[in-house]
C-alpha cells in the first residue's frame, strides 16, 4: 500500500475510533433508555410519541418530539446503530492495514545487497550539493545564537550531538541514518511576536521532494504535565500566528502515555514530505 494512503487510512481510523468511544460513553449514560421502543403518529402536522410498556403490553403516550424522554430514547437508538456501523468500519480498515504490507524506504533498502543500499541519498548530485550548502548555511545561522538551556542537553546521538530527550535522540538518529538533511533546534525568527520572538523547532528538515520546502518537526514528550501542555499550546499558537500551519508546515509528534516513542508518525511525515 502507498505510504500516503496508509497515512490517510490510519488517521481516519484514529478519528472513527475516537468517535466510537465518545458515542459509547454517551450511550452508557443513556443505558436506561436503550431498550425502550417508540412509535409515532401524526395529526395536524404534529408528531405524537408513544413508549412501549412491557407491564401493559401496549404503547403509552409519552409526548411530542421535544419531550426529554422521547429525545433520549431516539438518541439512544441512534447511538446504538451508529456504534455498530462504526465498529464494522473499524474492523474493515484494521484488516486492510494489517493485510497490506508497508512499503517504506527502510523496508526496501534493508533487503538490497550492500552495493545497492542508500539509493535515494545520492541519486541527484545537484540536489546533494544544494542540501549540503543549505545545511552549512543553517548551521552557521544557528551558531549566531547561544544554546537554549544547554544543561538540559543530556542525551547523546550517533554523531555526538546532545539533545533533550531519549525520544528526540531516536528521531535524530533515524534522520541521520537515512541521510536526511536537517538541523536540530535551529532558531526560527518570528515576525509576529507573542511572549518572545524566537522558536526552536526540534528538527528543521529540508525536503527532497518539494524544492525549497522546509519541514518543521516538533516532538512532545510530557503531555501528561499540565505546564508542559500549556507550553505546547502556546507554541502551536506562535506557529499559527506566524503562518506556519500545523500539519502543513509544522508537524507535531508525541510520546505514548507510557513515555515510549512510536516512530511510525515520524516516518510517515518523512516519507510524505521529505523523501518518497
Amino acid at each position: 500500500m502507498d505510504n500516503n494512503m496508509r497515512y490517510m487510512l490510519s488517521s481516519y481510523l484514529t478519528d472513527i475510533k475516537t468517535r466510537c468511544r465518545n458515542e459509547q460513553r454517551r450511550l452508557d449514560q443513556l443505558s436506561d433508555f436503550e431498550t425502550k421502543r417508540l412509535k409515532v403518529t401524526r395529526s395536524n402536522n404534529t408528531e405524537y410519541y408513544y413508549v412501549f410498556s412491557p407491564e401493559y403490553n401496549t404503547y403509552k403516550y409519552a409526548g411530542k418530539a421535544d419531550d426529554p424522554l422521547v429525545h433520549k430514547i431516539k438518541e439512544a437508538r441512534y447511538l446504538k446503530s451508529s456504534i455498530r456501523e462504526l465498529q464494522n468500519e473499524i474492523s474493515m480498515f484494521e484488516k486492510l492495514l494489517q493485510r497490506s504490507p508497508r512499503v517504506t524506504y527502510e523496508d526496501i533498502n534493508s533487503k538490497l545487497p550492500k552495493a545497492y543500499k542508500n539509493a535515494l541519498i545520492s541519486q541527484n548530485p545537484a540536489l546533494s550539493i544544494q542540501l549540503a550548502n543549505w545545511k552549512k548555511s543553517m548551521e552557521s545561522k544557528k551558531a549566531e545564537y547561544p544554546p537554549y538551556r544547554p544543561h538540559e542537553l543530556i542525551h547523546p546521538t550517533h554523531d555526538g550531538t546532545m539533545v533533550r530527550s531519549k525520544s528526540e535522540a531516536m528521531i535524530y538518529n533515524y534522520l541521520l541514518d537515512i541521510g536526511a538533511t536537517f538541523v536540530y533546534e535551529l532558531p526560527l525568527k518570528l515576525k509576529y511576536t507573542y511572549k518572545g520572538d524566537l522558536l526552536l523547532p526540534d528538527f528543521t528538515i529540508a525536503s527532497e521532494i518539494f524544492a525549497g520546502r522546509i519541514v518543521y518537526l516538533e516532538h512532545q514528550g510530557m503531555m501528561s504535565n499540565m505546564a508542559y501542555r500549556s507550553k505546547f499550546n502556546d507554541t502551536v499558537f506562535k506557529y499559527w500566528m506566524n503562518n506556519y500551519i500545523p500539519e502543513i508546515d509544522v508537524f507535531f509528534t508525541f510520546d505514548l502515555p507510557n513515555s515510549c516513542l512510536d516512530d511510525t508518525p515520524v516516518k510517515e511525515i518523512i516519507h510524505r514530505y521529505v523523501r518518497n
